[in-house]
């Protein structure tokens, strides 16, 4: 197999090697005017010395509580995926084991996690099916080797989105160029980690084309929790057609080892103190029933992993017309995983090993978009549909295990998402402008087995949803807005198929609602003298039967509505320039949460674990020679998180593990050494966690102390 892969590698580098050589704008032999070469050599100057304010402006938010992410601001850190990159921003709560590994619910957007906002990859949605795991949103295969923007839209204020309380965080990649560039990155850092990047983007005619590839290994800081042999690629072709239509055809591929964390604590036996005091981490889903426990070592210990892989094929056609565009994308996706068990007592004995199919999903939408005048205008319909395939044992040592887990299948088109909207912004009398939207969605789940093995019919649900945002502008320099929205969450499929196959108390309701409610906002955004700026949203959500799960009912779960669940918050941004290429930022948040009372009679009277308070502070550097430097601070402020007793399917009591606040200082930087024929070179490096704080987003799992970091870059 190692050979194999060396083999593939080797065509893939020699592909690249010829790909990206640089190509002339004329043909050898070909030369031009002297008088021509000054004028180009005279217009690439001037358009170098513009650039940097184009790249601002290009970047124009699509909503008031929007904040964009560039290539530029993620070129250098300690992170493989993305959710690190974005802990500094407002708004923004992070809930992660490790930097690289993988987990569910890594990131919360207004204090909703993946379930309950949206991500869209080029116009589409990314999530998945959420099943075996519950990873709607797999944030260790979406690298940063290719992204081009990423966007932030807190809140449900925009039609264009369905199916989400927080928001949405929509990712564009980069797509081919009319000039080559090429983009290459190496990586080394603490914990055995290393990672390199290589993108070319290009043309050739009327084809603009990019390939990328990558790989990285890394230890992992908690016992077993390594990442190896992570392997990316990505390629896409678009064809420019002379009628103002492109055609574009992308692929996507990752594979990665991810190793099972180790429980490893003092109380068992296996304990080894080289590494630091975690609970286990199991990762992937469905739950299997070990016959022993950490300090008899009949579980999962050193060794096991899972091996999982994901394809992603799209296609779009866009068309240009009138005062604007109309774009048609298809997609599909899939992920295949193999676990492999090893014991605790013995990590060289294997003790079972599972094949998953976690995602088979696919979907289309079209949007057109106009301008005619200052009215921008949009239309859209979408058609997601979400699946999985079966899950088969193999090699199971009966000894290891309470009960034998058993093969089960998986349905395709488990659930059914259709939407549509229409919206329309509007300037009106001098200062105003007035955004309404209209989104009708439609939500059909497939037929699942009860608890007592009989068909549950299926759920069907659809939901209008009016959004409207106010737009203020008085001045040149203040823009204010007001914005009340009408949101629907429709339950995902491990909620609506552990509704049905989970406990069932008598004193829940008979079905399981959609989320919905009231969403409103207000905020106002002031330029201050010296290119300064400051910002304030503050909101306010109302939902009703908002849906919780609760863990340790047999046989796994139980799923059911709360009557009302009240969230509010507010969000402080601010700018300040400074000489000598200076910028200092700063960001706060407070947010807090209630709930009605519970029907199953828990005093949880608060949402998930979010902390009240969030403040980043920091300075960056940005000099024209391209050298850039960043220090901030985070501090987080402490939370709980909620651990229920259940004893004969009752809840018995509830404890509250703590999590204390914390802060870490981080910097990071990177200088230019090299230049020669368009080619730039740079050296980086940085500190996460300089003072080694001890500090937990997820209880029972440390994060990492002191991370040091460094590397090379290209750019042509």
């Amino acid at each position: 197999m190692k050979r194999k892969w060396f083999g593939t590698w080797g065509v893939l580098i020699l592909l690249l090697l010829l790909l990206v050589q640089p190509v002339p704008g004329e043909e050898a032999g070909e030369t031009k005017p002297e008088s021509e070469v000054k004028e180009e050599a005279a217009a690439k100057v001037e358009e170098e010395a513009k650039l940097p304010q184009i790249e601002v402006l290009a970047h124009k938010e699509k909503a008031a509580t929007s904040t964009v992410v560039t290539k530029e601001d993620i070129s250098i850190g300690p992170y493989m995926n993305l959710p690190g990159y974005l802990e500094e921003q407002s708004g923004v709560d992070m809930s992660r084991r490790s930097f690289l590994g993988v987990r569910s619910h890594q990131l919360s957007l207004r204090g909703f996690d993946e379930s309950r906002y949206q991500v869209y990859l080029n116009g589409r949605t990314f999530k998945g099916a959420g099943v075996k795991g519950g990873f709607y949103v797999d944030w260790s295969t979406l690298t940063p080797q290719d992204l081009e923007r990423l966007e932030i839209i807190r809140g449900g204020l925009s039609a264009e989105y369905g199916n989400t309380l927080g928001g949405v965080i929509t990712i564009n990649t980069q797509r081919g160029s009319k000039e080559p560039k090429i983009y290459l990155d190496s990586y080394w850092g603490s914990w055995d980690t290393q990672n390199y990047r290589l993108l070319h983007t290009g043309s050739k005619g009327p084809v603009e084309y990019v390939i990328g590839i990558s790989y990285g290994n890394t230890e992992g800081y908690l016992r077993n929790n390594f990442v190896h042999d992570r392997v990316n690629f990505n390629t896409s072709l678009t064809y420019n057609t002379p009628f103002d239509l492109s055609l574009t055809g992308a692929v996507r591929y990752i594979s990665q080892k991810n190793g099972w964390i180790v429980y490893n604590r003092p109380d068992s036996p296996y304990y080894n103190p080289d590494y630091p005091q975690s609970d286990s981490d199991g990762l992937y889903g469905p739950p299997v029933t070990y016959s022993g426990n950490p300090q008899n070592g009949f579980t999962f210990g050193d060794n096991s992993y899972s091996y999982t892989q994901r394809w992603e094929w799209d296609f779009e056609a866009k068309q240009k017309f009138w005062t604007g565009d109309a774009t048609f994308r298809l997609f599909y996706f899939q992920a295949t995983r193999n676990d492999f068990w090893y014991a605790m007592n013995n990590p060289s004995l294997l003790i079972g090993q599972r094949g998953s199919w976690d995602e088979d999903s696919w979907g289309w939408n079209f949007k057109i978009r106009q301008q005619p005048g200052k009215v921008r205008l949009g239309f859209g319909l979408e058609g997601n549909y979400f699946g999985y395939g079966g899950t088969d044992y193999s090699d199971l040592n009966a000894a290891y295990y309470a009960t034998l887990p058993t093969a089960s299948s998986g349905p395709r088109d488990a659930q059914k998402l259709h939407g549509g909207f229409v919206d329309a912004a509007m300037p009106f009398w001098k200062y105003f402008e007035l955004y309404l939207g209209l989104r009708y969605d439609n939500y059909d789940a497939a037929p699942t087995v009860g608890a007592t093995g009989n068909i549950v019919p299926t759920l069907r649900a659809d939901a209008l949803s009016p959004k409207s945002t106010l737009t203020i502008r008085p001045t040149d320099t203040t823009e204010g807005y007001l914005s009340v929205n009408f949101s629907t969450r429709f339950p995902t499929l491990p909620e609506s198929y552990w509704f049905s196959a989970g406990y069932q108390p008598a004193n829940r309701m008979g079905y399981l609602s959609p989320e919905f409610g009231m969403q409103y906002e207000a905020g106002i955004l002031q330029q201050l003298p010296w290119s300064a700026s400051l910002r304030l949203r503050t909101y306010y959500y109302d939902m009703n039967n908002y849906i919780r799960t609760v863990f340790g009912y047999r046989p796994s779960r139980v799923v059911y509505n709360i009557d009302l669940a009240k969230l509010r918050g507010v969000e402080l941004e601010g700018l300040l320039p400074l000489p000598y290429n200076l910028t200092a930022f700063a960001n706060y948040t407070w947010q807090q949460t209630s709930t009605s009372p519970d029907p199953l009679d828990a005093d949880v009277r608060e949402l998930v674990d979010l902390p009240d308070h969030k403040v980043n502070l920091g300075m960056r550097y940005r000099a024209s020679n391209e050298a850039e430097a960043k220090v901030y601070l985070r501090i987080v402020s402490h939370t709980y998180q909620p651990q229920l007793t259940i004893k004969n399917q009752t809840i018995t009591g509830i404890s509250y593990l703590p999590l204390k606040g914390f802060a870490t200082l981080n910097l990071e930087g990177r200088y230019p050494v090299m230049q020669y024929q368009g080619y730039k070179g740079f050296l980086y490096f940085g500190v996460d966690n300089l003072f080694s704080n001890h500090y937990q987003e997820s209880y029972g799992y440390p994060m990492p102390t002191a991370t040091v970091y460094g590397g090379i870059q290209l750019r042509y």
